[in-house]
């Protein structure tokens, strides 16, 4: 019997990828664990693998063609041997339904006007429900007509026509990663209650700690060095290692936190895995090299997974500071702005100091005031007492 391929899930908040490219062609032989094909997520390129043994017998997703988790995207099976038809697919009660590719049946009148970049599960549904998807706005990736979208036209009172028609602005289709920003700072906005503390931090040691290394030897970065002191906090307030999941506190294996790196409007967080136990020369090296994969368009979506929290500098700009939003599923954020030498009193006389301000963002329904404050103070201990090397 024919084994189908079905798109995986690709990692947290991605619920569509594209299919870029097939490795395999129909009719040729592939071994469990080959590669059939590239997958285009919102912000890099995976590998789909082959889950069975035999002959590529159909390829049900065409290369360009959008498709969402669990959909088949082809057929594995002995040559000669029969697939289903891609029309039944797509009528599975499984849900599992792929996009047809040209030779499918004629669609029903309800969902003739329907936008090309919409799956055939979704057609079904608003054909079930009489829904016109010309008449529906897309809020997937790229404009995609989800099933939550004809759910919510069904639901939805009539509109009353405009009095005067006004003509649509023109305007620049965001791209794919921007548009995965919007939804999950908009999904982390609208569904956890952001607590922010700061604290201005002495970054005499840290400075020393990265004037002081040996020529030959990697210069650490502020990068570097404050998610060392972020790992020490974390193992001090390990509440910092888990998120809120329903009424439930999750523990996320490992001290694994995610670096904030931008590529023209779009924003990456690589995962920089086991701070804890990595020197500041690794953790350099780690972070030259996900960001140079950024800047390429080479980043994997493994490597942007299974963080607890994430960090975020713009000291690089003239800013003092500002606030993050959680990524979903991480605990909390830290900010840290430019480092600026300030007049501080100490021991009753003043000096000039170089000062950060940190801006932690926790998740309010996992962590309280308290705890917050108790983290960020030992993110600065840790700093300014130069315990990070």
């Amino acid at each position: 019997m024919a084994v189908a391929i079905k798109l995986p899930d690709m990692g947290t908040n991605v619920e569509e990828c594209k299919l870029h490219a097939w490795r395999v062609q129909e009719g040729q032989s592939v071994k469990r664990g080959d590669v059939l094909a590239d997958i285009e997520t919102d912000k890099a390129i995976a590998e789909l693998e082959s889950t069975a043994e035999g002959v590529l017998l159909r390829q049900v997703v065409q290369a360009g063609v959008m498709a969402q988790t669990g959909d088949v995207l082809a057929y594995i099976g002995q040559a000669g041997e029969a697939v289903p038809d891609p029309s039944a697919v797509a009528a599975s009660a499984s849900g599992t339904a792929a996009v047809i590719p040209a030779a499918a049946p004629t669609p029903t009148p309800s969902a003739a006007s329907a936008p090309a970049r919409v799956s055939p599960m979704v057609c079904n549904l608003a054909a079930k429900m009489g829904i016109d998807l010309a008449t529906v706005h897309g809020t997937g990736a790229g404009g995609v007509i989800t099933r939550e979208d004809v759910l919510k036209a069904k639901s939805a009172p009539p509109s009353a026509p405009a009095a005067v028609p006004v003509a649509a602005e023109a305007g620049e289709q965001a791209s794919r990663g921007q548009a995965a920003v919007a939804r999950a700072v908009t999904k982390s906005w609208k569904e956890t209650p952001h607590l922010y503390v700061s604290m201005p931090i002495d970054m005499t040691a840290a400075v020393k700690l990265r004037g002081a290394k040996d020529a030959n030897i990697v210069r650490p970065s502020f990068d570097a060095i404050f998610l060392k002191a972020l790992a020490s906090a974390i193992a001090a307030v390990p509440l910092f290692a888990a998120r809120w999941e329903g009424e439930r506190i999750v523990k996320t294996p490992g001290i694994n936190i995610a670096i904030a790196v931008s590529a023209g409007n779009d924003l990456f967080l690589p995962v920089i895995r086991d701070v804890n136990q990595k020197s500041l020369e690794t953790l350099q090296t780690e972070i030259a090299a996900v960001s140079a994969s950024v800047r390429a368009g080479s980043l994997k979506p493994e490597q942007m997974t299974g963080g607890c929290m994430a960090l975020s500098n713009l000291g690089m700009y003239p800013v003092e500071a500002f606030e993050g939003i959680i990524f979903p599923g991480h605990s909390s954020i830290l900010t840290v702005g430019t480092v600026r030498e300030t007049p501080v009193v100490v021991d009753g006389r003043v000096e000039v100091r170089p000062l950060a301000k940190a801006t932690l963002a926790a998740d309010h329904r996992l962590i309280n005031g308290r705890v917050a404050a108790e983290f960020l103070t030992k993110v600065k201990e840790a700093l300014e007492a130069g315990k990070v090397a």
